[in-house]
């Protein structure tokens, strides 16, 4: 079986339905602004991820278990925020909008 979108997800009642049940009455311009959040947020977790040393003070004194536990965080943290603009461009696609 092919994965499933986040936003398929939401819609089946699964992981951030929640979200979903609170922007489905919002405006288009609510649900873009939210979008572009995620969007920012997920961008920001690569950008740890990839230079850990600009966002951490002594990145390289850490601990061999709080190195990877860090980055596991942030790999988590960018794709929640990557799911959640995924239900978000989904529901903005749901009403005829593409972006």
């Amino acid at each position: 079986m092919a994965e499933w979108s986040a936003y398929e997800v939401v819609k089946q009642g699964g992981r951030h339905a929640g979200l979903l049940r609170i922007y489905q009455g919002k405006s288009v311009e609510v649900i873009q602004r939210a979008l572009r959040s995620y969007e920012r947020q997920a961008a920001l977790h690569r950008q740890k991820m990839s230079r850990p040393e600009t966002f951490v003070q002594d990145w390289v004194g850490k601990s061999p278990r709080a190195q990877p536990g860090l980055l596991r965080h942030w790999q988590q943290d960018r794709i929640r925020n990557q799911e959640l603009a995924d239900v978000m461009r989904g529901l903005l696609q749901e009403r005829g909008i593409q972006r």
